[in-house]
Parts: structure tokens; C-alpha cells; sequence
């Protein structure tokens, strides 16, 4: 008898890990935030959901998510990552910057301990 994969769950603590392939395919900063978007653990949020719901200006998150590249537009600013990948579930926008900072998670740890 074939045997039917289960995902697994994620964490419900805490935004989880986005899946590699989604932090490689994204080649710029706002491509990235539009996929941790894409993958929201609520579907059917709307972007004026999570304005409201985290108290985000409705205008800046229109431009937060919005296709057009154009100068104009404003970009998720780092202080709101946090709260961001909260409301979204996933921690695609951090993964993305750490994979462009070519750091890694040991090499986080031990600069850490090494200042401690």
C-alpha cells in the first residue's frame, strides 16, 4: 500500500521557515516580501487586513506589495520585518537577508558567543 506524505505542521509560536527554493527564486528585497505575502498562513487575508490588524498605514503596505518596481515606491522598512513576518507566518524576508549577507546561522552563533 503507498503511503501518503503529511507535512509537517509549522511552528504556531513564531513565523515559520520558508522552503529554500522561494529564498533563492527572489532576486531583489521587495520580490522577497511580495513572496512572504504569496505564502501567508492566512489565505484569505487581504493587505488592508494586516494594515489594520498591525497597524500599518494602509498606503505604505499597497506599496509594500505592489508589483511595480517604480522608485516611488516605499519598501518594508527593517524595524517592521518583525511584525510583518509575524502577520504573514513566515520568515521569508529575513531568510532572504541573511542569504545576501552570506551569513550563515553557525557563523551567526559563533560571532555571537565570540562577543559574549
Amino acid at each position: 500500500m503507498d503511503q501518503l506524505e503529511f507535512p509537517l505542521f509549522g511552528r504556531v509560536d513564531a513565523p515559520s521557515v520558508a522552503p529554500e527554493q522561494w529564498v533563492r527564486y527572489c532576486k531583489t528585497y521587495r520580490e522577497a516580501v511580495r513572496a512572504a505575502w504569496t505564502l501567508r498562513r492566512m489565505k484569505g487575508a487581504k493587505a488592508a487586513d494586516m494594515a489594520r490588524d498591525m497597524q500599518f498605514l494602509a498606503q505604505h503596505v499597497g506599496d509594500w506589495l505592489n508589483k511595480d518596481d517604480m522608485p516611488k515606491r516605499r519598501n518594508l522598512p527593517a524595524h517592521l520585518i518583525p511584525d510583518f513576518e509575524l502577520y504573514v507566518g513566515n520568515t521569508l524576508v529575513t531568510q532572504w537577508i541573511a542569504s545576501h549577507a552570506k551569513l550563515t546561522v553557525l557563523e551567526e552563533m559563533t560571532a555571537t558567543r565570540a562577543c559574549a
